[in-house]
């Protein structure tokens, strides 16, 4: 049986390869600003720390330090990001099936970004709500799909805070106005922004000038220096999802030093402002070096951004050119993003410096036969 299956495998990957999309790299998730692959050196602008939380993680090993309690932990993060409650769950993924399933029924409805990703949009995807999609942060479209939706009991629209595509952050205050006409309760996904940006690090709600509030706010602890995610919001929705059996009660993902890491690395990231500002200087600089260049740069709001390339198999080439001299970024191409739209997405951290930069636009530099003419 799997000789067959075998084969039809090897063909797979044989087309994967001769498209140029073949991942020779696996899955990087290193934190460090520059991180060491097979022997050679490489500037990590794929999966960098915003900060460098090294000493909070090192708060959990200490003998004596494991004394935070996952309520304590709870209670900082919702007061990060000013909401009445939080509860804490295995994986984004556990929280954003929570969220949707224990919360939704067959008579609701729920609205996504189909180009989210998976973590997301893995909820939605498998409840029993009736669907629908619409696309990155067109208005227009998640206005149509809230008209469409009007036959269902309840609606529950899910948005990114920061694009994954492209650094951008969402239109908060025309969304809210549409959730507030076709009566829609809204969840704000802040895994790219609690922490990264905003007033104390407390997102997207902190930059924008916004009286609305999301009911729900969903994230990864990822950059608060443990594993896990959280929900945050309204009273009523956190304690009716704490009578529903997949939350922390029932599979204790957190352990005693990820739990002290993650209250260290919050009470780390309040008292951040300053490496806030210099990360969005120093991307402001990046950016500005790529422009010069000729390179296409959609608008973005946070320390993440894209360079436009257009072609899927170019898009990986370009990866592992740069790969090669020394600078490592994250290809982003179908079936995320449409054969035209492919690009390169950059994150930045408070470790890069400017020497960092100016060598990674030089590597750019060298390979600009390989962009599309602006």
């Amino acid at each position: 049986m799997y000789t067959d299956f075998r084969e039809q495998l090897c063909s797979r990957l044989a087309a994967i390869n001769d498209a140029g999309l073949y991942n020779n790299h696996g899955t990087i998730v290193s934190a460090d600003a520059v991180i060491e692959i097979d022997g050679q050196k490489l500037l990590n602008f794929n999966t960098p720390a915003p900060f460098a939380l090294n000493d909070c993680q090192n708060v959990g090993q200490a003998e004596g330090n494991t004394s935070e309690t996952t309520a304590a932990l709870e209670a900082r993060i919702a007061r990060l990001l000013n909401a009445d409650d939080c509860i804490l769950y295995n994986s984004p993924a556990d929280a954003n099936c929570a969220l949707t399933n224990h919360l939704l029924g067959r008579a609701d409805a729920v609205i996504y970004n189909a180009l989210s990703q998976f973590a997301l949009n893995g909820g939605p995807t498998f409840c029993r709500a009736t669907k629908y999609k619409y696309h990155g942060f067109d208005i227009d479209d998640i206005e149509k799909q809230l008209k469409l939706s009007q036959a269902q009991q309840n609606r529950l629209l899910i948005v990114d805070a920061v694009d994954l595509a492209s650094g951008n952050i969402a239109p908060l205050n025309r969304i809210f106005e549409l959730a507030n006409r076709y009566k829609a309760v809204v969840a704000i996904d802040q895994t790219l922004s609690a922490g990264l940006i905003g007033q104390g690090g407390s997102g997207i709600l902190g930059l924008l000038d916004t009286t609305d509030a999301p009911e729900i706010q969903t994230g990864s602890l990822q950059y608060f220096g443990s594993n896990g995610a959280y929900i945050a919001g309204r009273r009523e929705i956190i304690d009716f999802l704490r009578q529903q059996p997949s939350g922390i009660q029932a599979s204790a993902p957190l352990t005693p030093q990820n739990i002290s890491a993650a209250c260290a690395a919050i009470d780390s990231i309040v008292k951040s402002d300053t490496e806030r500002q210099y990360i969005l200087q120093i991307t402001n600089y990046f950016i500005k070096k790529l422009y010069c260049l000729g390179l296409e740069i959609p608008p973005t709001m946070s320390s993440r951004f894209a360079v436009m390339v257009g072609d899927s198999g170019n898009t990986e080439t370009i990866v592992k050119k740069l790969a090669k001299k020394g600078v490592l970024v994250a290809a982003l191409t179908t079936p995320f993003v449409s054969k035209d739209q492919c690009r390169l997405v950059l994150t930045l951290s408070a470790n890069h410096t400017k020497d960092d930069i100016e060598k990674a636009a030089a590597a750019f530099e060298s390979e600009l036969q390989l962009f599309p003419k602006s």
